[in-house]
């Protein structure tokens, strides 16, 4: 009998999300043919089978989230009746089911919660007996979110019933997956490395010509800015404390789906004339949609574009993601009354936010930079 288990997609991908299986167990397969769909933060990717032969087990159903080299397929082998028979022999074991007999103890036991990447529990020691530790499991309540208000801090069982009944009445707990927990990942992440500030400020576009596309030229100020304060399109390492200035621009723009946050990057952005970048970017839409953007093009960017504005909102602080150190948001558009010349007129002004890594780039470079984009924004054409 042999597994086969999660290959390496690459990409430093340790996880992906069960999407569809092709097969189910008993199956006969050959080498190469697709057997299952996996979703990761970056694209759906099929997975051949690595043999010929015959589906024994599959392992996780749609949905389930599994990790490198864990198994995925079992192939039938000339000894899986052995192999099945000598399993039935084997004496049940405990699957640590609370169903059934267990010890009664009044002992207090403290345990520490084992800290798990990515989920947030505590890694504070919670006391409770072992009776109420099955009620806990029997109930699918973790001791870590319980406030204890027994002795000495002790968790009880009318602690335990109390947080069930608020977890009942809050709904079900979701387990984000696919792009969603991709996002949740890498903001916990730039949130615990990055030393995040913003800038705010304001363009005057009143000189527009009503049918100037807005995102084209938010890019083309962004590549001005690029040119004048060089530090902001660059890497940081905070292994090395050390940065990267990088001559090419690889914009990163921020696109909202219906499946989370993507990130696709336009390679080179400045050596792109405005009408084929409109068609990239149409292009990239589509393409995110129908998740067949390819991996190479959803990293490796060196700036990034958030045009927030389309669907509302005025100012933020967007998040800068590690390597990169600056990030551009850009706010609805809206008629303001600003005084030109004296007078009390009514412009149209485009709202934006900066947010820098104060750890390798300065407020003043910060500052002239966005001072250099809003330059090339009030331009007419």
């Amino acid at each position: 009998m042999r597994i086969f288990k999660l290959p390496d997609l690459g990409e430093g991908l340790q996880e992906a999300e069960i999407a569809e299986w092709y097969v189910k167990e008993g199956d006969q397969v050959k080498e190469d043919q697709v057997i299952v769909a996996v979703e990761t933060a970056k694209a759906l990717v099929d997975i051949p089978s690595p043999q010929d032969g015959t589906i024994a087990k599959l392992f996780g159903e749609s949905g389930d989230i599994i990790q490198t080299a864990d198994p995925l397929v079992e192939f039938v082998s000339d000894d899986t009746s052995a192999a099945s028979e000598q399993s039935k022999a084997l004496p049940p074991t405990d699957q640590g089911s609370v169903v059934g007999e267990m010890p009664v103890s009044n002992t207090v036991v403290s345990e520490r919660a084992q800290s798990v990447g990515g989920t947030g529990k505590s890694s504070s020691g919670h006391k409770a007996t072992p009776s109420v530790r099955a009620l806990a499991r029997r109930m699918d309540v973790d001791l870590s979110v319980i406030t204890p208000t027994g002795p000495n801090n002790t968790i009880t069982s009318s602690d335990v019933e109390r947080v069930a009944k608020i977890l009942t009445d809050v709904g079900k707990l979701e387990i984000l997956k696919g792009v969603r927990r991709a996002m949740a990942i890498t903001m916990t992440h730039a949130h615990a490395e990055v030393v995040p500030v913003t800038i705010n400020d304001d363009a005057d576009i009143e000189s527009w010509h009503q049918l100037q596309d807005t995102t084209i030229r938010l890019i083309r100020a962004m590549v001005s800015a690029c040119k004048q304060e060089p530090e902001l399109n660059a890497w940081y390492d905070s292994h090395s404390i050390g940065r990267r200035l990088i001559k090419q621009v690889h914009l990163g723009i921020a696109v909202d789906t219906k499946d989370g946050l993507f990130v696709p990057v336009i390679k080179e952005v400045e050596t792109i004339s405005f009408s084929d970048l409109r068609k990239q970017i149409d292009q990239l839409k589509v393409a995110l949609e129908n998740r067949s953007v390819p991996p190479e093009q959803l990293r490796g960017h060196t700036i990034t574009l958030s045009n927030f504005g389309g669907i509302g909102g005025r100012y933020a602080n967007p998040v800068v993601v590690p390597p990169t150190v600056a990030i551009l948001g850009a706010g609805s558009i809206r008629p303001e009354a600003v005084a030109i010349d004296g007078e009390l007129k009514v412009h149209r002004r485009i709202p934006l936010s900066l947010t820098f890594d104060h750890r390798a780039v300065t407020g003043g470079e910060a500052c002239r930079f966005l001072a250099a984009a809003i330059k090339d924004l009030e331009l007419p054409e």
